[in-house]
């Protein structure tokens, strides 16, 4: 059941915990130097003693190397060294870590490893053949374009990578028969690139012993310094991983990439340190890549118009080198589901190889996809019905009474009010009408469309907080997450200065420094305050507990009479007083404390989201014209960093929708490679955004949080192309899938004139 049910505007800043972190004129602290251009990024660390790297990069898609000469390279001015795979094979350097994919049709499980530098079959355009590495970034030009390697093109690479089903098949199949309604529709979501601000990038420096401090454009040192340990052999304590600010990350900055680690062992083998600073065409050429699902969903209705069954099978184009980071829809197909009671489900998910770049996790990670799925079945049946899809949709949703839940996907919802957060969107909307009529008199198509949405986040896996006081009185804060532009410095600031009843300006951030504490989990999965921020808020309570037990030592009483407020601990009944800083002071000047916490289960934010559009019947060009989002994240402790979390989610949604998409021909080269060709969203494109919040707390970690990040995004995707198809059906047609780009919706408007 639910507790502590409460919808309110985020511009409240009583949240319910006692805590009001927002008001007037509330700043995030870090956007001062950001945007006044103090941010230290990667490239901000450049010395006038760095060398620089770079990679020889195929042309083609597919091929086999014959040839690759390095000794024009290699004697060019400037050139320090010029490595191909054969030297990194005799340094010992194997193939990057990977795991087996299972295959559920009986089929042999399928192994992909990737290797750092290419030297045999070349299966994805840009994958990395040779290392240069220069004393200035003109040579390391110049010598990059002195390589000419001779491939032989081949057939490019194809077949299934794995095969995966969930839910119950069989039964779903079996209730399909039985349906008085049934709707079959298909689905393509294109691939897509993180695109973040500062690409990808890092500078390797080695510590002459060894060792290597490895600075990074990254949203995980943890995981990176581990990856870099094992594929070097040394011992991670021998590494320490770096990060101050980082411009984005989106999902691609996870995890080592083949160049970390070709660049880490050329800094160390060279004994210099190097920077690789990629471009941003060579970004485009070479990042991992997300979405790329193509597949089908049927669904059934009984003649009271609930779900009886649900089947869908998907296809993904997982690329070359296929690993566990394309498990993205399988991870997270539990949103296939939706709020929705659905008593039979049966969902086949197969990965197949393609000669483009590897998937990565990009922004929802499969659950725009499954979001997108559901929503555009109900949409699609709703409207070959000539009923209100809105109706439909409250027909089947899934009450608080049913709470806890476990869906026929196998997830767990331990509490949520989905009634009464899709109410409340409808509500904050308001009257179409007016604005559907005054569209219509101009001569547009408008459309207006609605989605519900839940994803999977802050799952089972531990992050950890370090707390530490100076004998000044300073506090510093180390948490696992990484802040990449979310604004954890703000939050979680904030968290340790209300609990420590102290000045923010006592408190010092710690960011992405793996000697910092003992280990972290990283930024992904919606999970930085659910989980790190559920760790420091355990760290907090620990130091403050210990203090107690330091503080009934030195006034040698019982720590049952110590009383902690203002920062320091007083003895009841007397004016003896220690703050924080002293007890730090007079134990070394230096007292910390390091707690983790680990969730049993994940949680589920879950949201409704409406969007109307205009569509120009001449030019097909679509303009998303309002936007109406309530979200449930579980208890709003910043109502401000929220709302800027779900700004940034749904334009990142709305931009797939209106064209952003990666595009290659029919020998892989890329079409997409600049932004003359791959559209990106503009300010000018964003809508007026109506934001509330219903806050139903969970009780999986002590703050009742549910994750934001990830959650503008779940639910745009499939808003908005409920509103085009909504529009487009007004002009006869029936079927139009994403993305809605001025040509393709130009080109489905005369199919229908023309017959």
């Amino acid at each position: 059941m639910i507790a502590g049910a409460s919808c309110a505007i985020f511009q409240k800043t009583d949240t319910g915990t006692g805590h009001k972190m927002t008001g007037t004129g509330f700043q995030r602290f870090e956007d001062h130097r950001l945007t006044t251009g103090s941010g230290a990024y990667v490239s901000d660390f450049v010395t006038p003693n760095t060398r620089f790297a770079g990679f020889v990069r195929s042309d083609v898609a597919s091929g086999l190397l014959d040839d690759l000469d390095l000794s024009d390279a290699r004697s060019m001015h400037g050139v320090l060294a010029a490595f191909d795979a054969s030297d990194l094979r005799n340094a010992g350097l194997t193939e990057m870590t990977h795991e087996p994919l299972p295959r559920e049709d009986g089929g042999k499980a399928g192994h992909y490893p990737q290797p750092i530098l290419c030297d045999n079959r070349i299966v994805h355009l840009g994958e990395p053949l040779a290392l240069i590495v220069a004393k200035d970034r003109a040579a390391l030009a110049d010598a990059i374009e002195a390589v000419a390697p001779e491939i032989s093109e081949t057939e490019p690479l194809s077949g299934r990578a794995f095969l995966r089903r969930f839910g119950d098949p069989a039964a779903a199949e079996d209730a399909m028969t039985n349906a008085v309604h049934r709707k079959r529709i298909a689905l393509n979501v294109p691939r897509m690139t993180a695109f973040p601000l500062e690409p990808r990038g890092a500078i390797a420096t080695p510590d002459g012993a060894g060792g290597l401090t490895y600075r990074s454009s990254t949203q995980n040192p943890f995981a990176l310094r581990a990856q870099l340990a094992e594929h070097l052999g040394i011992a991670p304590d021998r590494i320490r991983a770096l990060a101050q600010d980082v411009g984005g990350s989106f999902g691609l900055k996870g995890f080592m990439a083949r160049e970390d680690a070709a660049l880490a062992w050329a800094a160390l083998t060279l004994g210099t340190e190097i920077a690789w600073l990629p471009t941003r065409s060579e970004a485009m050429l070479a990042d991992a890549q997300g979405r790329g699902v193509t597949g089908e969903v049927e669904i059934g209705l009984d003649g009271d118009l609930r779900i009886q069954a649900v089947l869908a099978q998907f296809s993904i184009d997982c690329g070359a080198y296929p690993g566990r980071r394309a498990y993205g829809l399988m991870n997270n197909v539990g949103g296939f589901c939706g709020v929705y009671d659905i008593p039979a489900i049966g969902v086949e998910i197969e990965g197949q190889l393609s000669p483009r770049l590897p998937l990565a996790p990009f922004r929802g990670n499969g659950r725009p996809e499954a979001t997108h799925a559901i929503e555009r079945a109900l949409d699609a049946i709703a409207r070959d019905l000539q009923i209100d899809p809105v109706d439909l949709r409250r027909r089947n949703l899934i009450v608080p009474e049913q709470m806890p839940i476990t869906t026929g996907l196998g997830k767990s919802y331990d509490c949520g009010d989905f009634p009464r957060v899709m109410q409340a969107a409808l509500t904050l909307n308001g009257d179409t009408e007016s604005r559907r009529a005054a569209a219509t008199a101009r001569g547009r198509l408008f459309g207006l469309g609605l989605a519900n949405c839940i994803e999977s986040a802050a799952g089972p896996k531990p992050d950890f907080a370090r707390v530490t006081v100076q004998g000044d009185g300073t506090v510093l804060i180390a948490p696992g997450v990484m802040s990449v532009g979310q604004g954890h410095e703000t939050g979680l600031s904030l968290m340790a200065a209300e609990h420590l009843q102290i000045s923010r300006d006592q408190i010092t951030y710690v960011n992405g420094d793996t000697e910092a504490l003992s280990h972290g989990r990283g930024s992904g999965g919606s999970s930085g305050l659910a989980v790190a921020g559920s760790a420091l808020w355990r760290a907090l309570e620990a130091l403050v507990q210990e203090g107690r037990g330091l503080a009934a030592h030195l006034f040698g009483c019982s720590e049952a009479d110590v009383t902690f407020r203002d920062g320091g601990f007083h003895r009841d009944g007397s004016n003896e007083t220690a703050t924080i800083g002293s007890l730090a002071a007079q134990n070394g000047g230096h007292w910390s404390v390091e707690q983790s916490f680990t969730p049993d289960l994940a949680v589920f934010p879950n949201g409704t989201h409406l969007c109307e559009v205009e569509i120009d019947p001449e030019t097909g060009e679509v303009a998303v014209t309002r936007y109406a989002a309530v979200e449930d994240v579980g208890r709003v402790l910043n109502p401000v960093l929220v709302e800027g979390q779900l700004h940034g989610g749904i334009a990142h949604g709305l931009s797939q929708g209106l064209g952003e998409a990666i595009a290659f021909d029919d020998t892989g080269q890329l079409l997409t490679g600049s932004l003359m060709d791959y559209r990106v969203i503009r300010a000018s494109d964003m809508p007026p955004i109506l934001l509330d919040s219903c806050e139903v707390p969970t009780d999986r970690n002590p703050l009742g949080v549910k994750g934001v990040g990830e959650a503008g995004t779940v639910g745009a995707v499939a808003a908005f192309a409920s509103a085009v198809s909504d529009a487009l059906a007004q002009a006869g047609v029936c079927d139009f899938d994403l993305p809605a780009t001025p040509n393709r919706v130009w080109t489905a408007l005369r199919n229908v004139q023309h017959g």
